[in-house]
C-alpha cells in the first residue's frame, strides 16, 4: 500500500488526548521503532475545517526520540501528514502517520 500525503492547508489541528508508545509486544513493554531506529507514539488529533463542521477524531503516528510532551488542548501542525490504507487479515483500515508535529503558529491579534 501507498502513503499519499494529505492537504493540511485548509485544516487546524488540536491534540485530543495524549501520546501513546505504540507497543510492539504488551509483555514486555517494548516500543515499536521506525527504519530509523526512534521510537513511534500515536496522538489523537481532532481536524477542524475553517467551515466549523464535526469532524472525527483520527489517531496519528509519529517518530520521536523522547517521549514527547504535547498537551491535550494544544494547536499543533503535523507535518508531512499522510494516510495510508491497510488490509490484514479480513481487516481493513485507513492510518495517518506524520514525520513531526509542530506547535502551531498564534494567530496576529
Amino acid at each position: 500500500m501507498r502513503n499519499t500525503l494529505v492537504d493540511t492547508t485548509a485544516l487546524a489541528f488540536t491534540v485530543a488526548g495524549e501520546p501513546e508508545p505504540k507497543i510492539v509486544d504488551r509483555a514486555t513493554g517494548e516500543v515499536k521503532r521506525d527504519a530509523e531506529g526512534r521510537e513511534l507514539y500515536t496522538i489523537p488529533l481532532l481536524p477542524k475545517p475553517n467551515d466549523e463542521r464535526r469532524n472525527a477524531v483520527i489517531v496519528v503516528t509519529f517518530p520521536s526520540e523522547t517521549f514527547p510532551q504535547i498537551l491535550e488542548g494544544a494547536r499543533v501542525v503535523p507535518v508531512g501528514l499522510a494516510d495510508l490504507y491497510w488490509r490484514m487479515n479480513r481487516r481493513s483500515g485507513l492510518g495517518f502517520r506524520t514525520e513531526t508535529i509542530r506547535p502551531a503558529a498564534a494567530k496576529a491579534a
